[in-house]
């Protein structure tokens, strides 16, 4: 009888990171060489700037905690784990590419003047351009390749990390630019008012307004007197046609992941608040259809720093 395969549950992508390194440590995945089958609505292949070296990391999990919480977000975390040769192939898989292709995108990442704080990504054929004069800037460099593709479209795969984003079945497009206040001191909201081209103007969360509230000085952000639906958007009809779509091509295609990640994204608001709950129980269901029973863990088991979360029954 094989062993259940060690699933975690993730509040927000980046931690997924921290389960990576540790299941490093844990021997649970192999050190360098894995694919990741990402499934989720956003590709979160952004390249870092940190602080902090990634060089100095050297497998400490505390200090990969605090990096995980610290330097990464929720679009930035896959493109140090491949730096870090931990993966050479990713699919990312959504629900409707612009334009897939079962051929891969040869691309790159490497450290902006070797420092492990700023991370490049770039087409691996313009590096070799690029530093025909420069052969440690190719050596530095970390290849892998790169799948645009529907769930249908993929292949057999091996060495696997499955990671899967609740919202890839259901969506809120733009969480982020929900209404968000924010109170300043008088002179902030007295510079405010008295310069168009008040720097705060041109971040990109969308609108935002000053307004004086009982003596009390406020940033109200993305105000709007009309609220949207979002498009990507479903009904549980929609959701378990996708769920069930996924868990027949992974069986299908014999996939059998070493680890599984499974992403809320329920607090920045990508996955509906009224159906991330149900999603989730829907998707570890059909995947123990598949597998048989997962080994489960919330991501509060490896000692998050706030882990008064509904983790449900999760045992450690």
């Amino acid at each position: 009888m094989s062993q259940a395969i060690k699933t975690f549950v993730v509040e927000e992508h980046h931690e997924a990171y921290l389960v990576w390194r540790y299941a490093l440590a844990e021997k649970l995945i192999q050190s360098v060489g894995n694919t990741l089958l990402h499934i989720d609505e956003h590709s979160d292949m952004s390249a870092p700037s940190l602080n902090d070296s990634i060089h100095h990391l050297n497998g400490d999990l505390e200090k990969v905690k605090e990096f995980t919480y610290k330097e990464l977000n929720i679009a930035s975390f896959i493109v140090p784990a491949i730096y870090q040769r931990l993966f050479d192939k990713v699919y990312w898989i959504r629900q409707r590419h612009n334009k897939a292709s079962k051929k891969p995108h040869h691309l790159y990442v490497r450290s902006f003047t070797g420092e492990g704080k700023k991370l490049v990504t770039g087409k691996l054929s313009l590096l070799k351009q690029f530093s025909a004069d420069n052969e440690r800037l190719e050596e530095t460099a970390v290849s892998y390749q790169f799948y645009k593709q529907h769930i249908e479209e993929i292949g057999a795969m091996k060495n696997v990390l499955l990671d899967i984003d609740l919202d890839y079945f259901s969506c809120i497009q733009d969480p982020l630019k929900r209404e968000l206040s924010i109170e300043v001191s008088k002179e902030e909201y007295e510079e405010f008012m008295k310069s168009p081209y008040h720097r705060i103007r041109f971040f990109d969360f969308g609108r935002v307004e000053a307004k004086e509230v009982d003596n009390r000085y406020y940033y109200f952000l993305n105000r709007m007197n009309t609220k949207y639906e979002s498009p990507l958007k479903v009904d549980f009809e929609n959701i378990t046609a996708r769920i069930e779509k996924t868990a027949a091509v992974l069986e299908k295609k014999k996939i059998h992941p070493q680890l599984i990640t499974i992403c809320r994204s329920r607090y920045s608001g990508y996955t509906p608040s009224d159906q991330w709950k149900e999603i989730e129980e829907r998707v570890i269901c059909a995947l123990e259809n598949i597998y048989g029973p997962l080994a489960i863990r919330h991501i509060s088991s490896l000692g998050r720093v706030n882990a008064n979360v509904d983790s449900f029954a999760y045992a450690n």
